[in-house]
């Protein structure tokens, strides 16, 4: 007795077509879905936009502003002393505002760029490490997150750094995808910007390597990616050692407990955004199945490596500080975004065909609405803290006269350099008063302080009016000076006139007569 033949109808049983499809990996998107991309990246620059000028400039932005106003010996002297990590950002703003002046939007004009830069990049990679929805939610969510906007309105390198963070992982996808020598040696070009923006973005790299060695077959894309790592490292490891010496001004970062929930909660903006991604990442490792394994895995090493090596490293490099690793957080956007849509195609059995925008629909509102006192908290100097200088800067520029001078007594600072550069700054383009009490201006010293004078007495000179710029919190606005200074000022002059804003005030004093 035969077997009776077996009748082959051409169309695949639903076993056989879930079969594989779980063996075949995502293909390659199509050219003309990177346009989605353009959403999240119009929709971050939108927000980087909004409120762009509300807060002052703080303490580190001011020293961006004295970086870029300082001459090229001067320049030279400062990054031997201090900041040399910071070096190739202030010779970026430099230009930057030898082109288009220094005002604060010129200043934070590049971070907003690069924050919407790195949104439509997110977006790329997403989609050709998942599809375009996963990549569309994933820059949107970044959009979204209090953190990116505040480091988007702020005239320091973190934006530009995350920016090359992300420049560099898409280009490494790209080289992998398909291996030529112009995109081998455009992703090297990126890594040495990612070290000399900041060095400890360079950790990103670990998460390259473990994609090339868990999905890249062949032995010749990790030959080429090896020689690409090793030849942009000989740029950076000059700049890596030198910058470890300098290391000793950040010692006052932290590693507590405190710290540690400081940590999570600066890092996104707010502690309930962190903890939302944190749950669809791990979402996203126990839905990514076996053949976008590997995406996951390279994601969830870009997003925990740096953090924990910063933490582990805090006693040689105090480094625990959450900005220093913003460009770690388009790696919990991407978890998400997959987290969200393969959960609700797993869900469905994809049977909704727009089934991301159920889950961009849910998530993005609730993310806004929770977000929302954060993002406006980043859009006012509370974020950092600091008193409203801005305001008693202008007053100041409309009260002096020639042959006035000027003091501090910044209680906030713990010197007179936070508000004496936001006078400098204030007052660049008008008549400033005499500084009275420095010695030697913080250009000349070569680090980011004045050197004040020893002789109160010598230094003060025939000064008839002296405005105080004061940030105490007693009464009596010359309390709290040191002991020779106040006492001189007491005896000289008179207190004339107060005026009060947020956090400072700004005194007249006039000589006594004779």
């Amino acid at each position: 007795m035969t077997a009776p033949a077996v009748q082959w109808t051409g169309r695949p049983t639903p076993a056989e077509v879930r079969a594989v499809a779980a063996a075949t990996p995502p293909a390659r998107p199509r050219a003309r879905g990177g346009w989605w991309a353009l959403l999240p990246a119009l929709a971050a620059t939108a927000l980087a936009w909004w409120g762009l000028e509300s807060r002052d400039l703080w303490n580190d932005e001011l020293v961006t502003w004295h970086a870029t106003s300082l001459s090229a010996g001067q320049f030279r002297m400062m990054i031997g002393n201090i900041d040399l990590v910071h070096a190739f950002y202030y010779l970026i703003i430099s230009t930057v505002t030898a082109v288009a002046g220094d005002s604060v939007t010129v200043l934070r004009l590049p971070s907003v760029l690069a924050i919407g830069a790195s949104a439509g990049l997110i977006g790329l990679i997403g989609r050709r490490l998942f599809d375009t929805p996963v990549g569309v939610l994933a820059g949107l969510l970044f959009a979204l997150l209090p953190a990116v906007s505040r480091y988007a309105q702020e005239a320091r390198s973190y934006a530009l750094v995350t920016l090359a963070a992300v420049a560099a992982t898409w280009l490494f996808l790209r080289a992998v995808e398909r291996p030529t020598r112009g995109r081998w040696w455009a992703y090297g070009v990126l890594l040495v910007m990612v070290g000399w923006l900041h060095f400890v973005a360079l950790l990103v790299v670990a998460a390259h390597l473990l994609y090339l060695w868990r999905a890249v077959p062949g032995e010749e894309p990790r030959w080429r990616w090896s020689a690409t790592v090793g030849i942009a490292g000989l740029f950076v490891l000059p700049l890596l050692l030198l910058g470890s010496r300098q290391s000793g001004q950040i010692s006052w970062v932290k590693n507590d407990g405190d710290a540690v929930l400081r940590f999570l909660e600066n890092l996104t903006g707010t502690t309930a955004a962190l903890a939302v991604a944190g749950l669809l990442a791990v979402l996203a490792v126990a839905v990514a199945g076996a053949p976008r394994r590997p995406a996951v895995l390279m994601l969830v090493v870009w997003a925990l490596l740096p953090p924990l090596v910063g933490y582990l490293t805090f006693a040689w490099l105090h480094l625990f500080l959450a900005r220093y690793f913003l460009f770690t957080v388009p790696a919990w956007t991407l978890l998400a975004a997959f987290g969200v849509c393969r959960s609700l195609r797993l869900l469905t059995r994809d049977r909704l065909p727009a089934v991301w925008l159920v889950g961009a629909l849910l998530l993005l509102p609730a993310l806004a609405w929770q977000t929302l006192p954060a993002q406006e908290k980043v859009r006012s100097n509370e974020a950092d803290g600091q008193p409203h200088y801005l305001d008693a800067v202008r007053y100041l520029g409309q009260q002096v006269k020639p042959g006035d001078g000027v003091a501090f007594n910044d209680g906030f600072g713990g010197s007179s350099d936070v508000a004496r550069k936001a006078v400098n700054y204030g007052l660049r383009d008008q008549l400033q008063p005499r500084d009275v009490f420095v010695a030697v201006p913080a250009r000349e010293t070569g680090w980011l302080t004045a050197r004040e004078c020893k002789v109160p007495t010598v230094c003060l000179g025939d000064a008839k009016r002296l405005w105080l710029v004061e940030t105490g919190h007693l009464n009596d606005p010359l309390a709290g000076m040191p002991p020779a200074r106040e006492g001189l000022l007491r005896q000289k002059f008179l207190v004339k006139h107060v005026e009060r804003f947020d956090r400072v005030r700004v005194v007249l004093l006039e000589r006594k007569p004779a």
